[in-house]
C-alpha cells in the first residue's frame, strides 16, 4: 500500500510558495497502481505503465502485459518491510530502526550498504529478471517515523539517492517512479521518470480506516513542493494518486485531476479497484459462475453451453466456481456483469448473498439452471415467490423465439418450483391447471433468469436444443449495447480455413499399394494436392529411435523431415508419450479419471516411464527441433493429446517455450445432434493462462472412435455448414490424425472435406495464426475514445471485428480500416496496422472499399484526386491472390499479373495467376 506520513510530520510551507496545480494540459499517459490479483489481464491493458506487487503477479501476467505494451513496474517499499513479507526472515541485525504500527511494518535503515544491496540484489533484480520493466519506490519518508530519521534527514536522503542511482545504472532502460521524494537531491530528480504523490483532493487514513477530504492547508504545502517539479522538470509526469469509495466517485475525481494537469489515478484504499483511464475502457469481461469443482469448470454448462454465446457477443468470460472462496476485489470496475449456471444442489446461500450486494448497485446478474431454494438466491433472481405448478402447463405469453428456435416444443408440466416475479419482461409465461401464472424465463431491471427445463429440450445422451434465442436473451438481460467485437472466424471478409494433423498413426501402414506409412499417404494424397497452410505434429515415442518402434524409426523420421520441409507446413509437437489425462500428469493420483474412461490407458505404454510435463512438452519440442524440423522452422505449436485438458503448469510450459497451444473442446454440431448447444467456446482460461480449443473436432469422433465407418469424417462438412448458418460461430477447421492415411475410405473422405472447404470463400491461415486471434480476444482492452470511436490495446491488434448491420465504418474518421463484408446478419470490418482506429456511423461510406480477400491485409491506403481514387494495397496469402472491391465502377492496375472483372452485383474482382503476396497500385473511379 502506498504510505502517507509526511502530512503529519513536516511543517507546512508558507502560502506564498503555493503554485498552481492546474498548469499544463492533461497527460495522455495512463499510469495504474493495482495491488490485487483478481483482475483479468485484458482489463489492465489500458495502462501504459502499471505498478504491481511482485508477489501478487504471475509470470503469465508479466509476459502478456509486456506483449501488449503495458509496462509492468514493480512496487518496492524503499523504507519499510511488512511484518507479513516473505523476506522478513532475511533481515540482518541492525537493519530495523523502528516500526510503522499503522501499516504493521518495520522501518529499515537504508543508510546501510547491506540494506541497499538487499533491496537491489534480492528485490529489484529478481523482479526485473521475471519481466518487470521498472520500479516504483514507495515509503521514501518512513525514516521520519523514527527519532534517528528525524535527526539525520540528509543522510537518509543521500542513501536513497545512492539506491536510485544504482538501480538506474544496473537497469538503464527501466522506468523509475518515486512516491514524493521531494527531499531527494536534484541530480536524482533528473534520473527518475515520474513523480507520484498522494491525496491531492481525497486521501485515506489507515489508522482510522476512513476516507477524507484533503485540507486546503495540506494541498497548499503540496503545491509548493510541486512547483519545483513543474519549473525544473516540465516533461516529467506528475502522478496524482487519490482515493475514493466508489467507482462513480473515482471517475469524477479522475477527470478533475486530469483537468488540473496531473496524470490521475484514483482507486480504493487497498489499490484493488482499477482506476479510470483516458480514454475509458469499454467493459467486455464477464464473470461466469458454475457450481462444479474448480478443476471441472470446462465440464460445466456455464462453459460448454454459454461460452461461445458470450464470445460471439464480444465478451470475455472469466469462469469461477461458486465453491471457491468469494472474490475480495471490486467487480464493477472490470466486469460488465455476471452469469450464473447452477446444475447441482450445492449450497449457494453465501454466494448469492455476496453477488446480490453487487446486483443491488446495478451490476446485472443472469441466472440459468436450477430453481433457487434459499432466500438470498431467490433475491438474486428478483422473485421471492416460487411454487410448483399444479397439473399441466399452457403457454400464456412468449417471446417470438420461444419454442421457435432449435426446439419447437415447450414443457407441458414440471415438478420444479417456478418463479412468479413481480417486475419482469416475460420471455415465457405459463399457466397451470389452477390458473396460476409462472414465468420461468424472463429479464428484469437487474438481469435475467432462465429456469430448467425451459432452457433446453434434451435429447439422447448429452444432446440439447435451445428453446429460445439465447443471444437475444443475453443481450437484453445484460443490457448490452452495440460495440465492435474482435472476431476469430474471419480474415479479410472471408471465413478462416485451417488444417492441422495430430501425429497419431504416422508409423502405421496404409492399406495401399506398397504399404506406405500413414504419413507418406497423407503427404502424397493430401498435402501435395491441397496447397494450403498445414500445422503438422509428431509423437516422439512413435518416431524416435529410442521410442516404441525403433525398426520403423529411420523411415518415420525421414517422412517427418520431408513433410516439415514443405513450404506451407508449420511444425508442431504432439508430446512424447501421448498422455490421455493431462491433469493427472500435473496433479497426481487425486486427478485420476474414472476407470471407464481409461479405454486407452493413461498414455502410450513406454516401458519404465511415468509421464512428466518436462518430458512431454520441453523434451519433445527439443527432439523435433534437433532431429526433424528445418533449422529455420522450429516448433511453433503444441497440440494437446488425449483428453486435451491441460492444467496451469502444462500451459505455462508451452508459454515459456513461446508456443501456441491448441486442441480440446468438443465442437461437433450435426443435423441429428446438438447444434448451437454442441458448440464449445474458442478457449479455456486457466488462471492467467489460456488454452485455445480446436475449432471443430477430428475424425476420431466422426468414425465412432476409429471403429468405422472410416468415411465418417465426411460428415464434418455438415458441422461446417451448421456453424456458418448460426452466424459463423467458427472458422473451417480440418483436423485429423495421420491414421486417416491408412484407410482408402478415410482418404476419400478427406478429399471430400478439402474440396468442400476450398469451394467456399475462405482465407487459409496457419493454426498458430488462428490461435493468436483467439488470444487477441481474451488478452485485449477496448478503449472508447468517443461515443462511436474505438481503439484496441493488447497482445495484438485485431484484424477483423464484427459490428451490427445498422452500423458502418466511418472512413473519414477511421484509421487502418480497409472496408467491410456482409455475411448473413453480420458485418465484418477489416483492420490494418498496429493501432487501428474505428469510427462508426449510421451512414454508408463512399468511395472504394475492400470487400474481401483470400489473404491477410498488410496495408491499405486510399486517396482521392481529380475525381479518381488512388489505392495502395498489400496482401500476404498462401494461394493465388483474389480480392474484391466495392464502391467503384472501374479500376486499372499497374501490375499486369492481375485480371480484373466487374460482376453484375457491381463488385470488381481481381485475380492473380500466381502471386500469393504482393503490393498493388490501383486507380479507380
Amino acid at each position: 500500500m502506498i504510505r502517507n506520513t509526511l502530512f503529519a510530520l513536516l511543517l507546512l510551507l508558507p502560502a506564498s510558495l503555493l503554485a498552481s496545480a492546474g498548469q499544463g494540459s492533461p497527460s495522455t499517459l495512463n499510469v495504474g497502481f493495482y495491488y490485487g490479483l483478481e483482475a483479468p489481464i485484458g482489463s489492465l491493458y489500458a495502462y501504459d505503465w502499471l505498478v504491481l506487487q511482485p508477489t501478487q503477479t504471475s509470470d503469465a501476467r508479466l509476459d502478456f502485459l509486456n506483449l501488449g505494451n503495458t509496462r509492468p513496474i514493480a512496487y518496492l517499499s524503499a523504507g519499510e518491510m511488512a511484518h507479513s513479507d516473505q523476506a522478513i526472515k532475511t533481515l540482518g541485525k541492525g537493519w530495523v530502526l523502528g516500526e510503522n504500527t499503522a501499516w504493521k511494518s518495520y522501518v529499515l535503515d537504508i543508510r546501510r550498504a547491506d540494506v541497499r544491496a538487499f533491496m537491489l540484489d534480492d528485490l529489484v533484480t529478481p523482479a526485473m529478471t521475471r519481466g518487470f520493466r521498472g520500479v516504483f519506490l514507495d515509503t521514501l519518508d518512513s525514516h521520519l517515523l523514527t527519532e534517528e530519521g528525524k535527526n539525520n534527514q540528509q543522510a537518509f536522503a543521500d542513501a536513497q539517492a545512492l539506491l536510485i542511482a544504482e538501480i538506474r545504472e544496473r537497469f538503464p532502460e527501466s522506468r523509475i517512479i518515486i512516491n514524493r521524494g521531494f527531499h531527494l537531491p536534484e541530480q536524482i530528480h533528473r534520473q527518475v521518470d515520474a513523480l507520484a504523490f498522494e491525496s491531492w483532493r481525497n486521501g485515506y487514513e489507515a489508522g482510522g480506516r476512513r476516507y477524507y477530504r484533503t485540507s486546503e492547508q495540506d494541498r497548499e504545502w503540496l503545491a509548493g513542493q510541486l512547483s519545483h517539479w513543474r519549473e525544473n522538470h516540465p516533461n516529467t509526469p506528475i502522478i496524482a494518486i487519490d482515493y475514493a469509495k466508489s467507482g462513480a466517485e473515482a471517475v469524477e475525481l479522475s477527470q478533475q485531476l486530469a483537468q488540473e494537469g496531473f496524470t490521475p489515478y484514483v482507486s480504493d484504499h487497498d489499490l484493488n479497484r482499477l482506476g479510470p483511464t483516458l480514454p475509458p475502457i469499454k467493459k467486455r469481461h464477464i464473470l461466469v459462475f458454475h457450481d462444479l469443482p474448480k478443476h471441472q469448470a470446462d465440464q460445466s454448462s456455464a462453459h460448454r453451453r454459454l461460452g461461445i454465446l458470450l464470445e460471439r457477443l464480444g465478451l470475455v468470460p472469466t469462469y469461477r466456481s461458486i465453491l471457491q472462496p468469494l472474490l475480495n476485489e471490486p467487480l464493477d470496475d472490470r466486469y460488465l456483469g455476471a452469469v450464473v449456471w447452477r446444475e447441482t444442489n450445492a449450497n449457494a446461500s453465501a454466494f448469492c448473498r455476496w453477488l446480490g450486494q453487487s446486483q443491488s448497485t446495478g451490476f446485472p446478474v443472469v441466472a440459468f439452471g436450477l430453481s433457487p431454494t434459499s432466500t438470498p438466491c431467490k433475491a438474486l433472481i428478483q422473485s421471492r415467490r416460487l411454487a410448483v405448478p399444479a397439473g399441466s402447463l399452457e403457454p400464456a405469453s412468449a417471446h417470438p423465439s420461444m419454442g421457435n428456435f432449435e426446439s419447437k416444443r415447450l414443457p407441458t408440466g414440471t415438478l420444479t418450483p417456478l418463479p412468479q416475479p413481480r417486475l419482469a419482461s416475460s420471455w415465457l409465461t405459463v399457466t397451470d391447471s389452477s390458473s396460476n401464472n409462472f414465468t420461468p424465463v424472463y429479464t428484469h431491471p437487474k438481469g435475467g433468469v432462465a429456469i430448467a427445463p425451459f432452457i433446453f429440450e434434451m435429447g439422447p445422451g448429452d444432446q440439447a436444443y435451445w428453446r429460445f434465442d439465447p443471444f437475444s436473451f443475453l443481450k437484453e438481460a445484460l443490457k448490452l449495447d452495440d460495440f465492435p467485437a474482435i472476431d476469430s472466424t474471419t480474415e479479410s471478409g472471408r471465413r478462416i480455413l485451417t488444417a492441422h494433423i495430430d501425429g497419431d498413426g504416422l508409423v502405421s501402414r496404409a492399406e495401399l499399394p506398397g504399404s506406405p506409412l500413414g504419413s507418406e499417404a497423407i503427404q502424397e494424397r493430401i498435402l501435395k494436392v491441397f496447397d494450403i497452410p498445414h500445422t503438422i505434429s509428431v509423437i516422439e515415442a512413435e518416431t524416435s529411435p529410442q521410442g516404441l518402434f525403433p525398426t520403423v524409426s529411420q523411415e518415420a523420421e525421414a517422412s517427418a523431415r520431408d513433410i516439415f520441409r514443405m513450404g506451407d507446413v508449420e511444425v508442431a509437437s504432439h508430446s512424447y508419450s501421448h498422455p490421455f489425462f493431462w491433469q493427472m500428469v500435473e496433479g497426481g493420483a487425486a486427478m485420476a479419471p474414472d476407470p471407464e474412461d481409461t479405454l486407452y490407458g493413461y498414455s502410450m505404454d513406454v516401458p519404465g516411464y511415468t509421464p512428466s510435463l518436462t518430458r512431454e512438452i520441453d523434451s519433445s519440442v527439443a527432439y523435433i527441433n534437433e532431429r526433424l524440423a528445418p533449422k529455420d522452422k522450429p516448433v511453433s505449436v503444441f497440440l494437446w493429446t488425449g483428453d486435451a485438458r491441460p492444467g496451469l503448469e502444462a500451459l505455462k510450459a508451452t508459454r515459456k517455450l513461446g508456443l501456441a497451444n491448441v486442441n480440446g473442446g468438443d465442437t461437433r454440431p450435426l443435423p441429428y445432434a446438438s447444434e448451437l448447444a454442441g458448440v464449445w467456446p474458442d478457449a479455456r482460461p486457466v488462471g492467467d493462462e489460456l488454452q485455445v480449443y480446436a475449432a471443430t473436432m477430428n475424425e476420431n469422433v466422426y468414425t465412432n472412435l476409429w471403429t468405422g465407418p472410416f468415411y465418417g469424417f465426411r460428415n464434418v462438412v455438415d458441422t461446417f455448414k451448421i456453424l456458418e448458418a448460426h452466424n459463423r460461430l467458427k472458422p473451417i477447421s480440418i483436423y485429423y490424425h495421420f491414421y486417416s492415411g491408412t484407410k482408402p475410405e478415410a482418404l476419400k473422405a478427406l478429399n471430400e472435406v478439402y474440396e468442400y472447404a476450398l469451394s467456399q470463400l475462405v482465407t487459409p491461415l496457419h493454426l498458430s495464426d488462428y490461435a493468436k486471434r483467439v488470444q487477441g480476444q481474451y488478452y485485449s482492452a477496448l478503449l472508447q475514445q468517443s461515443e462511436n470511436t474505438y481503439r484496441w490495446r493488447g497482445i495484438r491488434p485485431p484484424s477483423t471485428v464484427r459490428i451490427s448491420q445498422n452500423q458502418y465504418p466511418d472512413m473519414e474518421h477511421s484509421d487502418g480500416v480497409a472496408g467491410f463484408h456482409d455475411t448473413r446478419n453480420l458485418r465484418f470490418v477489416h483492420l490494418t496496422g498496429d493501432n487501428p482506429l474505428l469510427a462508426l456511423s449510421s451512414n454508408p461510406p463512399t468511395g472504394p472499399l475492400l470487400d474481401s480477400a483470400n489473404a491477410q491485409i498488410v496495408s491499405w491506403q486510399r486517396s482521392e484526386r481529380d475525381d479518381s481514387w488512388k489505392i495502395q494495397l498489400e496482401l500476404k496469402g498462401y494461394q493465388p491472390l483474389e480480392f474484391v472491391l466495392s464502391g467503384v465502377s472501374h479500376c486499372t492496375a499497374r501490375d499486369k499479373q492481375l485480371s480484373i472483372t466487374k460482376k453484375p452485383d457491381g463488385l470488381i474482382h481481381f485475380r492473380a495467376k500466381s502471386l500469393r503476396s504482393g503490393h498493388f497500385d490501383l486507380e479507380c473511379d
